[in-house]
């Protein structure tokens, strides 16, 4: 690891948006890792980073990747995007009536989706473990393409595989 690997406590503080008594209480808890050096804590930027957005697994990623390329579709015609999400939430319900935990997700996201396109964009990109649930249950089934589906799974691949590689 190089220098640039390490923080100290103060520059954690500032990305976590914290003090740096909370990072050093942190610390002390074990709920940051982190090696002294003297009297001084070191922290490992990849441990702060996992802080601010946890690790998402690979399946919640790929959906995230998915999710992102909606985006495009949502911005340029939102009210078709979000009619496709309400027609298939209709179709959903109907066939999932009997699984509670189904349609607890599809109220979930009839909320949001009632809310518009400002209460839909978090869910879409959020890393939040509520977001990767919904997302697994997604209402936008349709919206992409099935060559644009292809693409992002594609870029995903590359993405995934070149970045878990050196793990």
């Amino acid at each position: 690891m190089t220098t640039n690997d390490w923080l100290t406590t103060g520059e954690t503080a500032s990305m976590l948006g914290v003090s740096r008594q909370h990072v050093v209480d942190l610390c002390d808890r074990g709920e940051l890792p982190c090696t002294r050096a003297g009297s001084h804590r070191r922290i490992r930027r990849s441990d702060v980073q996992r802080m601010i957005a946890p690790l998402l697994t690979r399946e919640q990623e790929k959906s995230l990747w998915l999710h992102r390329a909606l985006l495009g579709h949502l911005m340029i015609d939102p009210y078709s995007v979000l009619d496709t999400a309400r027609s298939n939430l209709c179709s959903w319900k109907s066939v999932h009536r009997e699984d509670g935990m189904a349609i607890g997700y599809l109220e979930q996201w009839e909320r949001f989706i009632q809310g518009g396109v400002d209460s839909v964009v978090p869910v879409l990109v959020g890393t939040d473990e509520l977001s990767s649930e919904l997302r697994q249950n997604s209402p936008f089934a349709g919206v992409l393409s099935d060559v644009e589906r292809r693409q992002v799974l594609r870029s995903f691949r590359e993405h995934w595989d070149r970045e878990h590689s050196a793990a």
